[in-house]
């Protein structure tokens, strides 16, 4: 990975048994519909038939991004896309460099969603790839402080994973004096010096996890040639893809990239913020449509248009977001988010366990329900519960967060912020 190991490092069979269920795509079909000036549809819909189901927190989020890649692996997708900002960690009082900052956040993130696969009991299968062998030894072991790369210690993120940890750009001699010069640890033996991507992939590999190769197309690449050689189900973890999209390579790897792989992903959660004096986000959580979503004068969102295929993002810029339509009429809206509950037992009675219930407890009650809910168990029209379950254990698995909702609440959120806004201000 270019920029990592440059700040870091330097550097120059069997698929899964997830089975295909109805699927919803067609589920908003009754909605008005008309043809867009490109030929793609775009549906129309009264404020009171728009549902804007955009998570308010972290946990929400990734509550929803576990739902959603669920859904997307029970409709019998086999290559997916994940694709959604970090909103916090980049630089800001970590000491890190910010590029060096993101790239932890990133690491902590991509833990925090394979997390889903230990709940289901399919870790041992599932291969994480990292962009290369130095972001693949700090997520096994973790790195010390290290002033002339920017980068302060971390923990291993990955030093407890049941599966396979791997790393997709070759390992050269290179690669391993700069690793050796910014003071990172070797990988084991029998990953280092891997000159292959599908190199150490093994047959009873059933899922391979890709996270955030987006730093050069090389990387993107390596991702092509691995499915060509074992076509694993596979999703790519916040991978810039949109770079691919939207970027010029008229022959080689790139053209192919562009042109045959990237339009066969389909997306499972994506997020993209448009900023500017009117922000907003263009928004897909599947089985969804695509949503362009504005923010509201007082809080909130607004849903400005949903598309049923990927709009480009020049063209939902130049017409929500940069004024140039600025005296279109709005086509739907929604009203302000309901406020948050303080009632702080919806969570318990969620999992079905007790308030005092142990760490066990909880995550062996999430592992039953979301096995019960799973998308190929009860459709995906039950993918609410699923979410609701989720997001319960999300929250009650952290301490910190279960002691503040069982005062607050729903309401645990708010009361955080304030509390850390109190701290910033002394």
């Amino acid at each position: 990975m270019a920029v990592t190991a440059g700040a870091r490092a330097g550097k120059n069979a069997a698929a899964p048994r997830w089975t295909a269920g109805k699927t919803t795509r067609g589920c908003h079909a009754r909605r008005r519909r008309r043809k867009h000036n490109d030929g793609h549809v775009v549906c129309k819909a009264s404020a009171s038939t728009i549902n804007v189901d955009f998570p308010t927190n972290e946990d929400e989020q990734m509550a929803k991004v576990h739902t959603c890649v669920q859904a997307c692996l029970s409709d019998g997708y086999a290559l997916l896309e994940v694709e959604f900002p970090l909103s916090s960690g980049l630089g800001i009082n970590s000491g890190d460099t910010i590029a060096i900052a993101e790239y932890n956040a990133q690491q902590g993130a991509l833990r925090r969603f394979c997390a889903l696969f230990e709940w289901l009991g399919q870790s041992e299968n599932v291969r994480v790839f990292f962009p290369d062998a130095a972001e693949a030894s700090i997520a096994m072991q973790g790195a010390g402080l290290n002033p002339v790369s920017g980068q302060w210690a971390q923990e291993a993120t990955f030093d407890d994973w049941n599966g396979d940890v791997d790393y997709l750009v070759n390992d050269d001699l290179f690669s391993q004096a700069s690793m050796r010069a910014y003071g990172i640890s070797q990988l084991p033996e029998d990953m280092a010096g891997k000159m292959a991507v599908e190199g150490n992939a093994r047959v009873d590999d059933r899922l391979y996890v890709i996270g955030y190769p987006y730093d050069s197309s090389d990387e993107l690449v390596q991702v092509m040639k691995l499915w060509k050689a074992h076509a694993r189900r596979t999703i790519i973890f916040n991978g810039n893809l949109d770079s691919i999209r939207s970027g010029w390579f008229p022959w080689g790897d790139g053209k192919k990239l562009k042109e045959e792989f990237v339009p066969t992903i389909e997306t499972a959660y994506y997020v993209h913020v448009f900023k500017g004096a009117v922000p907003g986000v263009l928004y897909r959580a599947y089985p969804g449509k695509w949503q362009v979503l504005r923010a509201r004068v007082g809080g909130g969102l607004e849903c400005v248009e949903e598309y049923d295929a990927r709009p480009e993002l020049k063209e939902v810029a130049l017409k929500y977001f940069s004024g140039g339509l600025t005296s279109q009429a709005i086509t739907s809206n929604v009203e302000p988010a309901e406020p948050l509950s303080d009632d702080n037992q919806a969570y318990y009675d969620a999992l079905g366990v007790a308030r005092d219930a142990s760490s066990e407890e909880l995550a062996s009650a999430y592992r039953s329900k979301a096995r019960a809910l799973h998308p190929d168990v009860a459709g995906t029209e039950n993918l609410s519960d699923f979410y609701a379950v989720s997001k319960a254990y999300a929250v009650l698995k952290d301490p910190e967060k279960r002691v503040a909702y069982d005062e607050y609440g729903e309401r645990w959120v708010d009361a955080i912020k304030e509390e850390k806004d109190v701290k910033a201000a002394r």
